[in-house]
């Protein structure tokens, strides 16, 4: 049905279905001369209009995906952008390793601090939901037993502070592609504005997740070339509170998920509110 959908606005393509940096249902139109991307959501799905919205904000940063067209049909939406050619970051950390890493995590820095963090709220108009640390809601999972959930809360006392500027709210290699001489980010759906920290401490949190071998080095490569751009006061507890609040946020979605989500959501809360998060090597 999507690709017939696809085939009557689009008759001369070949369609392909794309992984590797890309979340939700996303397809390859292929012509000749041209490739399309498209992204198909439910009609309701919140997240995409917040994905155009970021997109339509950074048209001319030259980092991410141009949107050109996005249309309802049957219930679902269609977001047709442009192609970006590249591996996926995570894919070239996973096979190339430390060295590699630490270059990547460099750029990874130096593109958020320059791209995405100097897009400030106040002299912007895009519709986008504003993200605060102190919003989170904690009591209403029940699944987190009394003890974690009086943890969690104590972390995330440290009080928000400094100006709100745009925030990817997914960033890390799994959401970019690295192509000869370039970068785009990709995966919008989760972008606001609020506290820089939220990126920044999800790229720690996520390294010391997946590469705790590899965490200290890459994380340190990645905040000593994002400080180089930016003011930020960046510490051990600002990371781990933005970070428990970004886990937080995702166990509100997931909150209706199989027990078997809940409690890998739960382990990684666990995990959070126990892990040395160190700036320092």
């Amino acid at each position: 049905m999507i690709h017939d959908i696809l085939l009557n606005r689009f008759p001369n393509v070949k369609i392909f279905e794309l992984t590797g940096g890309y979340t939700n249902m996303t397809l390859l139109l292929e012509e000749t001369d041209m490739k399309r991307v498209a992204k198909i959501y439910d009609v309701n799905n919140a997240d995409a209009k917040t994905e155009i919205n970021a997109l339509r904000l950074l048209t001319h940063s030259g980092v991410t995906p141009r949107v050109y067209d996005f249309f309802e049909q049957d219930e679902r939406l269609f977001v047709m952008m442009d192609y970006v050619p590249g591996v996926n970051a995570q894919t070239i950390l996973d096979q190339d390793g430390l060295e590699q890493g630490r270059r990547m995590y460099e750029q990874l820095g130096k593109y958020l601090a320059k791209e995405v963090h100097s897009v400030k709220r106040d002299n912007k108009d895009t519709e986008l939901p504003v993200i605060m640390k102190s919003a989170v809601a904690v009591d209403g999972l029940e699944f987190i037993p009394t003890g974690i959930m009086s943890m969690a809360n104590e972390v995330l006392s440290t009080p928000d502070h400094g100006e709100q500027t745009l925030i990817h709210g997914d960033y890390g290699p799994h959401n970019v592609m690295f192509g000869n001489d370039s970068l785009f980010i990709l995966d919008w759906e989760w972008a606001g504005w609020g506290n820089p920290l939220f990126d920044v401490a999800w790229v720690v949190w996520f390294v010391h997740l997946h590469y705790p071998d590899m965490a200290k080095k890459l994380s340190g490569a990645f905040l000593s070339t994002y400080t180089e751009h930016t003011n930020i006061k960046i510490s051990h507890d600002l990371i781990r509170s933005y970070a428990t609040s970004k886990v937080i946020q995702i166990m509100n979605r997931i909150k209706n998920a199989h027990p078997d989500v809940q409690k890998e959501w739960l382990r990684r809360l666990e995990w959070t509110l126990h892990t040395n998060f160190s700036v320092n090597e």
